[in-house]
C-alpha cells in the first residue's frame, strides 16, 4: 500500500502523464469521425514511428505506416520559419533514395534504415478512426489521430497523422493542436487535408 501511495505522489510531483485516453466515442468528436477528408497535395506513405496504443500506462512508440506531404511549405514554430528539406515528388525521391532516407529517417542503433513506401495521389480520401490523448512523460498527454485511407491503391491502409506531440520524425504537422481540447474541436492542416465536401467528386481518387 505504501509503495502505491509513493508511486502516486511521484507521478503528481513529476508531472508525468499516465494512461492512454480514448476519446473516439465521445459525442463531441462524432462529426470529425463522420467526416470524409481528401488529400490536397502529393503525399507519401513511409515507415514511421507512431504511438503504441497497446503500450503500458506511460506509452511508447512502435513502427507503423505514416503519411506525409512532398515539398511542404515553410512552416512557423515559435516565430521561427522552418524550411523543410523534402523531395518535391516521388520521382525526385527515387533519384536519390538512399540520401533522402538517411536525411528524413534517423536510424537508431541496431535499427534498419527506414524509407518511403509509396506515393499517395492528390484526391485520395481518408476517414479519421481514432482520437487519443497519449502520455508523453513530462510533456503531459498529447493529441494523436489515427486514420484509414478509403480510396486509391492503398485503400484500407491505417496511418497516424503527423501531430505536434506525436512520435513522427518526418516533417510538419497535419494535426494543429498539441493537446486535446474538447471545446475547440479537432483542427487539421488545410495544406494537406480538406473535407471531401469542399472538393469536386471528379478530383477524388477512386
Amino acid at each position: 500500500m505504501k509503495e502505491i501511495a509513493l508511486f502516486s505522489v511521484a507521478l503528481l510531483l513529476g508531472g508525468c502523464a499516465y494512461g492512454i485516453v480514448d476519446r473516439s466515442n465521445e459525442v463531441r468528436n462524432a462529426e470529425t469521425l463522420a467526416t470524409c477528408y481528401v488529400t490536397v497535395k502529393p503525399a507519401f506513405l513511409y515507415e514511421a514511428r507512431c504511438a503504441d496504443l497497446d503500450a503500458s500506462g506511460f506509452g511508447g512508440s512502435t513502427f507503423c505506416t505514416g503519411i506525409q506531404g512532398f515539398d511542404p511549405a515553410p512552416y512557423e514554430v515559435d516565430h521561427h520559419t522552418h524550411h523543410y528539406e523534402y523531395p518535391k515528388s516521388w520521382a525526385a525521391y527515387l533519384d536519390a533514395k538512399n540520401t533522402w532516407d538517411e536525411t528524413l529517417f534517423k536510424k537508431l542503433l541496431f535499427e534498419k534504415q527506414r524509407s518511403i513506401i509509396a506515393p499517395v495521389n492528390v484526391g485520395t480520401t481518408l476517414d479519421i478512426t481514432g482520437v487519443y490523448e497519449y502520455p508523453r512523460g513530462e510533456t503531459g498527454r498529447v493529441l494523436i489521430l489515427k486514420a484509414i485511407l478509403t480510396s486509391g491503391e492503398f485503400n484500407g491502409t491505417e496511418v497516424e497523422l503527423p501531430s505536434r506531440g506525436g512520435f513522427s520524425d518526418a516533417g510538419p504537422d497535419w494535426v494543429r493542436q498539441w493537446t486535446y481540447r474538447p471545446d475547440q474541436g479537432i483542427e487539421l492542416s488545410s495544406e494537406y487535408l480538406e473535407p471531401c465536401d469542399n472538393q469536386p467528386v471528379d478530383n477524388r481518387v477512386k
